[in-house]
């Protein structure tokens, strides 16, 4: 009961840090982002893809969800992580809330529930997004035959379980984020690791890459039978083990 008390607090500590900031903006922004895009170009140059009697939402699906999970949610979660943790090196609080007599793993723990709450955020945004987005093309070009069609149940399966496949992400931009005063660093290693996976992505060894773990649980496929979800399985194992490891050295660490 001691340790959920102190989980609570922890919680109710961050959402009042959180509220007001760039931190929740970003979590609507970049997936909206992904889908305006999306949007802007099926708008523009539909007619090139949607050809009569085809689903035209497969083609749709696949760049908003390929787009996301290849480049902007492992970028979104290395700037979002970064920001969150700016808010205390900024205001230099960490020496004073590790002073207090309170376990630190509360506020570890309290930033990764955080962290997790908003990346699960920023999918319901992507998911709600894409079929704001596709339901106002059927409205503005009818003849692409946005309102004929749909793919609820992939969108919305895609969007959840890439969710999970982000944990690997999350619990390393934490880490680093914690530990570095400087937003350029997680933000630069999470921009670096994911164009690094992005340019290896030919070899076998690039699976190995957490940041690559949502693309490789889609496996450039919008067929539910062929996605991996092996790899949902090893996010969420490193996610739980990385929170582990992470408390241990915080635990360590001396607070100046």
């Amino acid at each position: 009961m001691k340790s959920l008390n102190y989980l609570w607090r922890g919680l109710l500590m961050e959402k009042i840090k959180v509220s007001g900031t760039l931190v929740l903006g970003l979590a609507f922004f970049a997936p909206a982002f992904v889908v305006f895009v999306a949007f802007v170009a099926a708008y523009a140059d539909g007619g090139e893809f949607y050809k009569p009697g085809m689903n035209p939402w497969i083609n749709f699906s696949g760049h908003i969800l390929v787009g996301w999970a290849l480049f902007v949610f492992p970028i979104y979660v290395s700037l979002q992580s970064a920001l969150y943790a700016a808010i205390e090196h900024q205001n230099r609080t960490f020496a004073y809330l590790y002073s207090l007599p309170v376990p630190r793993w509360s506020f570890y723990v309290s930033k990764l529930l955080v962290l997790t709450a908003l990346t699960g955020l920023s999918h319901i945004v992507l998911y709600g997004s894409a079929e704001a987005a596709g339901w106002l093309l059927g409205l503005l070009k009818p003849t692409y035959g946005f309102q004929n069609h749909s793919m609820h149940q992939v969108l919305s399966k895609a969007t959840l379980l890439m969710f999970f496949g982000g944990g690997g992400i999350m619990v390393i931009q934490l880490f680093i984020s914690l530990q570095s005063a400087s937003f350029i660093v997680p933000a630069g290693f999470g921009l670096f690791a994911t164009m690094a996976g992005v340019i290896s992505r030919g070899f076998a060894i690039s699976t190995a890459s957490p940041y690559l773990w949502p693309i490789c649980f889609l496996h450039n496929s919008l067929e539910m039978a062929e996605w991996r979800y092996a790899y949902l399985l090893i996010s969420v194992a490193v996610l739980v083990l990385g929170a582990g490891v992470s408390i241990q050295l915080l635990n360590r660490k001396a607070i100046v």
